[in-house]
Order: C-alpha cells, then structure tokens, then sequence
C-alpha cells in the first residue's frame, strides 16, 4: 500500500537482464529527487513520469523492453512525495512540481546535450502539461497515457473529503495521504493553465482508452480541442481500454513511443 518498489525485488527483476536500471538523485534547492536510469546517454532520452499514487516502477517493464532499448535512453523519476523522492512530504501545487522537474532535466541536457521526450500517465499528465507549457525549450515530445488534463472534468471525490480528516489521515498509508493531498488542489492548478495549452508547440500523441472511469476519455477531448493548432498533434483512441494502459495496452503504448521517436528525430 505504499506503492514503491524495494531494491530486492527490483533486483530480481532484472536477474536475467544483460541491461540493469542505476539509481540516483537530483538536489533541487529544497528537494531531493529519486530517478532510475537505464540505456545509453547517445541515444534519446525517453523521461517517464508516473501518477497518483505510483513511483518509478510503473514503467519497469518498458526498461525491460529490447526494442526500446535499443532506439532509446530511459529515465523514471520518483515523484515528489512518493518512492524515495522524500516519500510522504508531498508537493500539492503543481505548477512547483514541475519546477523540481525541471531540475532533473537539466541534469540530463547537461550530460546528454539532447530534449528528452516526456511520457506520462493519469496525474502525470497534468504534471507534463505544466511542464510544457513552463519550460518548453526543454523537451522534444511529449506521449500523454489517460492523463489529466480538464479542471472542469477533475472533480475531487467523497473520499478525498474524508481523508481531510487528522483522524482518517493516521490511518492511511503515506502514499495515499500524498495522492489525496496533490488530487484536492489539482482542479485549481489546471483552471491556471487552461488557457496556456497553445504555449504547447512540440510534437503531442495522446492514447485514452474509452472505457477509462478513472480518468474519463473526455480528457483526452479536451487536450485535442486545445491544442487543434498543433499540426504535430495525434489522438490515439483505444475502444476497449480502461485506466491502465501502461500496464494491460503495452503494444499500444511501445507503438506510440517509437513514432514519437520518429517524429522527434534529429
């Protein structure tokens, strides 16, 4: 219930791998971000940003992946609050979180001289979006995976309110604690940028699935609608899918990563 992985089983994860993942961390002014890493600096970076709750390991299995390996350098951060990126001290305002984020990508453009793409999923997209739209002479790409993206589709649930509570809080794991915390004032932060989507100019490939409750497909609208200017934007829409695309649609999510790279290529 903490949502992160331990070193153990990462470790068995990778027993048979000739590739391993490395571990580090970014110090960002007041923070300390936690990041795996695997690949080669002379390829492309693909940088992957988890939801909410989550850390790093949602995308194991794509640092696993022979093709991806071989086109692409991958990196997996912990986000604030969550993993080993100051697990339990959560950063609710999103506009900060991209902030912190930015200092990872600069460790990255100074060791590599490359704009990584973004790849995302759930709360994450509300992240990247902020990111793009904050710092978009940093990246090359953004891959969208049911992400957040509309304050007036983002409604807090009745358990987020219960979870307010001091007495309810002591019961939950930290990582919940964290989820609820950043999902309470995420329709305010996407209000501050719902006018800014036009700042996108990069490449932009969204996958929703149409059977997603969690995040309704409507998101993925919405992103299409405000970004209609974006020749190099691509809706990608999976009839059947739910929520959990990266875990249960991994063909579907490789395919949109390597046209990405296509598309991004020098």
């Amino acid at each position: 219930m903490q949502f992160r992985i331990s070193d153990r089983k990462v470790k068995k994860e990778f027993a048979d791998q000739k590739l391993k993942p490395t571990f580090e961390y970014v110090e960002f002014e007041e923070r300390k971000i936690h990041y795996s890493k695997i690949g080669n600096d002379s390829l492309p970076t693909l940088f992957f940003i988890h939801g909410s709750p989550g850390d790093w390991s949602v995308f194991l299995d794509y640092f696993k992946d022979s093709t991806l390996l071989a086109r692409a350098n991958m990196v997996a951060l912990d986000r604030t609050g969550y993993g080993k990126s100051d697990f339990g001290n959560y950063e609710k305002n999103l506009k900060k979180q991209a902030y912190f984020y930015k200092g990872v990508l600069e460790k990255f453009q100074d060791t590599t001289k490359q704009k990584p793409i973004l790849i995302c999923h759930s709360y994450g997209g509300a992240v990247v979006l902020q990111m793009a739209i904050d710092y978009p002479e940093m990246i090359s790409g953004i891959v969208i995976l049911a992400g957040l993206s509309s304050a007036e589709l983002t409604v807090p649930r009745w358990y987020n309110s219960v979870a307010k509570s001091i007495f309810v809080r002591w019961w939950l794991p930290a990582a919940l604690t964290v989820s609820n915390k950043e999902m309470l004032n995420l329709k305010e932060d996407l209000k501050l940028i719902s006018n800014d989507f036009d700042k996108i100019k990069v490449p932009l490939m969204v996958l929703h699935g149409k059977k997603d409750k969690i995040v309704p497909y409507e998101h993925a609208i919405f992103i299409e609608q405000k970004v209609k200017d974006n020749i190099s934007f691509e809706l990608t829409t999976l009839p059947e899918a739910n929520h959990f695309i990266p875990w249960k649609n991994q063909d579907s999510v490789k395919n949109i990563i390597l046209k990405m790279l296509e598309k991004t290529k020098k």
